[in-house]
């Protein structure tokens, strides 16, 4: 796998923290950075880094995905100032580091191990922070990486990952899409269908919206494979 196709890894966060992206037409709106005089609360920054990674996946302009992965790292920083353990922040951080990866693919290896060390440390604060987003966004970097000695996937930890993300909120669509795209991974064709088949009865129950539209596509998607 070429250093530009470990890019789907690191635009998971997609996600911000979810499994699949929300198709939704690109746009250009100004950039909005929390004051750290509101001391912002903590989800406040986590909330802007999402909202810029949701917006990174959709847009084509390499120099604002920088501007997005940049300005994200920076609210990152600040929000670890702020508390270093927070789950928001090292959950943020992560997120800000994946987008960093995928505006500078030259660098996404190591900033892709990164990352997963900062989703460990908000595993360790709050393994159900973004409805077990530690461990749904982990499952698919290790999944989607490349393994060893040029990157660190790992489909057998992956697939861990993702039942642990199923196991703390399991009726959450983009955690049994994660488990289904694990399950494929390691070659559980069977067991991925039926889980594809889980997340598309799960999202289709969930409100109406582009979040629930996103995941009806991503399951179909899914269940479309051979």
């Amino acid at each position: 796998m070429s250093v530009r196709s470990l890019l789907g890894a690191a635009t998971l966060v997609v996600l911000a923290g979810c499994a699949t992206t929300v198709r939704q037409p690109p746009r250009s709106p100004a950039l909005e950075v929390p004051s750290p005089a509101d001391s912002g609360t903590l989800d406040q920054y986590a909330a802007a880094i999402k909202a810029n990674s949701d917006r990174s996946d959709h847009e084509s302009d390499g120099k604002v995905r920088s501007d997005l992965a940049a300005q994200s790292n920076s609210m990152a920083d600040d929000c670890l100032a702020l508390n270093a353990q927070a789950a928001p922040c090292q959950y943020g951080k992560a997120l800000a580091t994946g987008m960093e990866a995928r505006a500078h693919p030259t660098q996404a290896l190591g900033l892709l191990k990164s990352m997963l060390q900062n989703l460990d440390a908000a595993a360790a604060a709050d393994p159900d922070y973004d409805k077990a987003g530690p461990s749904r966004v982990r499952a698919l970097v290790l999944i989607r990486a490349p393994g060893w000695p040029l990157g660190p996937g790992d489909t057998d930890a992956g697939l861990t990952a993702a039942r642990h993300a199923m196991s703390l909120v399991p009726t959450y669509p983009p955690n049994e899409l994660a488990l289904a795209e694990a399950l494929s991974k390691n070659g559980d064709a069977d067991g991925a269908h039926a889980s594809y088949q889980r997340a598309l009865e799960l999202a289709q129950a969930a409100p109406a919206g582009p979040e629930r539209d996103g995941w009806v596509h991503d399951a179909q998607e899914g269940l479309a494979k051979k």
